[in-house]
């Protein structure tokens, strides 16, 4: 890499030899101008150590200041470009200077794609803290966001139907830059990039949380959960961040990442703050859950890990779980019941395993029965577990099966469940006649309740007629008073009628004629009134004085 032109300036840099010509360096850069002046050019050397410089990136340098062919790459810019800052290569020293060079090519070459952006992000890490009062770092992160907001699936593809994969359209808005689709992924920056650039990310608000939560857990795969177990401390420093980066949102973040997460946070002795926060987003949706993920908390450590070797843990995620919904409103009623459910299931995913042990499965069941007590209306699922475990230990004696099955009410089963119990060989004697007794005091209780059932309605009836005939005597009654009434009434009627034809029928006197006709008897004092009708009462007949 030793240039071929003659020089008076020697300097290797990580062993490699370059020479330079002093003249043509001072007259591209101020700070080596400066050196010269002051005859200290071989600070030099510490500035070039201190800016870490690679022989790669100071041949690029030197090639410049000669004037020869040079060629910049996104994995060389950042470094180029720091160098070019740190020996004042700007403007004011010359027309022709590298710093406008490399700012021209991060515009025009680097920006405007993707996957340039993030390899010069990646490659130029320690660069950037020697450039943090540039704020270059804001630059890429801006651009980067920029083009996530344009088309967020650039953090990745989000698991949905391909239906509604087909009908995705990016923002429409003028494209300023370049879709990539062989991208490079963001994930592949450090860790103390990803950082900085997830949080000025969600602070944006530009890109949907989905897929910031989709990118996080990306990075947990890679950094955590994927790679060697010989890097435990930057294992742990990676989990830390994946706890502050996620959102607490249910459902937002699959609950095998979440089981994961906590189990490795636990593993690599994490802080409290992120064992808690993995814990708490693991209760707000353990209802989600599936068997299968809490199997994730039950097994060991290490690519070889199996079985069912950590209970405590699942019991204490199952605890966890009631307490934070211990507070809440009905509306959780159906949460616990598909923990309960859930349970179920798991206790007989575990009965399956022929390595776990006695003590480990009448452990989860007797929680299993806790949580199920009050929720679940049967027990069928702690039979069915039963069986199973049964059926893979077989090597156990009758007082151990007496063990595994003291869990198991007998009362709680449903029809089913008593007819396969009564028939199982598996189970020891005494519990199969405990399942037929209690069966056959659930019968006569049931024929009981019927009887009762149908004697009381008897009653009911009898007491409806009783009712009803009561109610027709009364009916009877109340006729009979009307038609009384009625009686009277017509009587009463018929006898005003009579008294009104006898008074029509009366008839004057004569000697009240020829009164009449000697003017002595007025219309008014011939006029006759009509008593009430008095069917009861005889009236005494008034006299009538007649005056002259």
């Amino acid at each position: 890499m030793s240039a071929s032109y003659v020089s008076d300036l020697h300097i290797n840099v990580k062993g490699v030899p370059f020479h330079l010509c002093k003249e043509m360096l001072a007259k591209r850069s101020s700070k080596v101008s400066s050196l010269l002046e002051r005859n200290e050019i071989d600070e030099l050397r510490l500035i070039l150590r201190d800016l870490e410089v690679d022989p790669e990136t100071f041949e690029l340098v030197a090639r410049f200041c000669n004037g020869s062919e040079f060629k910049f790459t996104s994995d060389t810019i950042v470094s180029v470009l720091c160098i070019a800052y740190y020996l004042g290569m700007n403007e004011e020293q010359s027309s022709n200077n590298l710093l406008g060079k490399t700012s021209e090519f991060l515009e025009h070459r680097v920006f405007p794609s993707w996957s340039e952006t993030i390899n010069a992000l990646r490659s130029g890490d320690k660069s950037f803290d020697k450039l943090a009062d540039v704020g270059l770092v804001d630059v890429f992160f801006d651009s980067l966001i920029e083009k996530a907001s344009y088309d967020p699936r650039l953090l990745g593809e989000l698991i949905k139907n391909r239906a509604e994969t087909d009908d995705y359209r990016p923002n429409p808005r003028r494209r300023l830059f370049v879709i990539d689709w062989k991208s490079e992924d963001l994930i592949t920056i450090p860790l103390r990039l990803y950082e900085p650039f997830m949080i000025r990310a969600i602070k944006s608000r530009s890109i949907p949380v989905e897929y910031i939560v989709l990118s996080v857990c990306k990075y947990a795969k890679k950094w955590v959960f994927d790679t060697e177990e010989s890097l435990s401390g930057q294992k742990r420093e990676a989990i830390e961040v994946v706890e502050r980066l996620l959102p607490y949102q249910r459902g937002l973040i699959s609950c095998e990442l979440l089981f994961e997460s906590l189990k490795h946070s636990i593993w690599l002795e994490a802080s409290s703050e992120c064992q808690n926060g993995f814990m708490i987003r693991i209760c707000k949706q353990l209802d989600m859950a599936k068997s299968t993920d809490l199997k994730i908390l039950s097994r060991g450590y290490g690519e070889k890990a199996e079985g069912f070797e950590n209970i405590e843990l699942v019991k204490t995620v199952v605890k966890s779980f009631y307490t934070y919904y211990a507070n809440e409103d009905s509306e959780t009623v159906s949460h616990f019941v598909k923990v309960a459910k859930l349970s179920e299931e798991f206790l007989f995913l575990a009965a399956s395993e022929a390595s776990l042990k006695l003590e480990a499965f009448v452990e989860l069941a007797e929680m299993t029965v806790a949580v199920s007590q009050g929720i679940l209306s049967y027990s069928d699922g702690i039979y069915r577990a039963i069986d199973v475990f049964l059926e893979s230990h077989r090597y156990l004696t009758e007082s151990e099966k007496m063990e595994v099955c003291k869990v198991l009410e007998c009362g709680k089963l449903s029809q089913e469940g008593f007819e396969r119990a009564a028939k199982n060989q598996k189970l020891p004697l005494r519990i199969v006649v405990n399942v037929l007794c209690v069966s056959q005091l659930q019968i006569r209780d049931t024929v009981a309740k019927e009887i009762k059932g149908m004697e009381e309605k008897v009653d009911e009836e009898e007491e409806e007629e009783i009712e009803v005939s009561s109610d027709e005597d009364e009916m009877e009654k109340m006729s009979n008073k009307l038609l009384g009434l009625e009686i009277e009434n017509d009587e009463c009627v018929v006898h005003r009628r009579k008294n009104m034809k006898k008074k029509k029928k009366k008839k004057i006197s004569v000697w009240g004629q020829v009164k009449r006709k000697f003017g002595c008897l007025n219309s008014s004092s011939s006029s006759y009134s009509v008593d009430a009708c008095t069917c009861d009462v005889k009236k005494k007949k008034k006299k009538i004085h007649h005056h002259y």
